[in-house]
């Protein structure tokens, strides 16, 4: 009446014994590891990188293939026309503090796209053969990337305008005094 089962999985089916490991090298990123029959990479994250590689390379992001990648760059480059528009039609005396301004507002993070105009390469080193970068479309206008640039680069930061956004350069010294320092000493 009562059937004795066995404790070790079923009775019919073939037990085999288990294959020696042997070692495997990734294709990702070349490291040797211990494999299995159905194991290619080492890692989950190098599983992950090789994945979207292949995906990269079948569906590239960019703006050819990316509505939402041409959005965001269309709008980037129209911020930075406008951007350079205002700098240029400003007097000359209030530009350096218009550049300050965009500056210190990339740096805080208050706006996503303009720390994304500052800090984008094909701005500050713009060839000069892409005429629709630049102001009137003359290279011989600065991009806005360009000026904020040369600002930070010759102001008390010493350092570009990519690492001055991204907040990789700390505050220059205002001179000013903080009481709680004068206190303590």
């Amino acid at each position: 009446m009562c059937e004795v089962r066995q404790q070790r999985g079923h009775p019919h089916r073939k037990r085999s014994m288990p294959s020696p490991k042997s070692h495997s090298k990734c294709p990702w990123c070349g490291s040797m590891f211990l494999s299995r029959s159905n194991k290619q990479f080492c890692s989950a994250s190098c599983r992950k990188a090789a994945s979207q590689k292949d995906r990269r390379e079948q569906c590239p992001a960019n703006a050819a293939n990316s509505p939402t990648t041409r959005r965001e760059q269309h709008e980037a480059f129209e911020l930075a026309a406008r951007m350079a528009e205002t700098l240029y039609s400003m007097p000359p005396y209030e530009r350096l503090g218009y550049i300050e301004e965009i500056v210190r507002m990339a740096r805080t993070g208050r706006s996503p796209l303009l720390r994304r105009v500052l800090t984008n390469p094909a701005f500050i080193r713009p060839n000069p053969l892409d005429q629709h970068l630049f102001f009137r479309r003359c290279p011989n206008y600065c991009t806005i990337s360009q000026a904020a640039d040369r600002y930070c680069r010759s102001s008390p930061w010493n350092a570009g305008v990519a690492e001055v956004v991204r907040g990789e350069v700390p505050e220059p010294p205002t001179g000013e005094v903080i009481d709680a320092l004068d206190s303590a000493a």
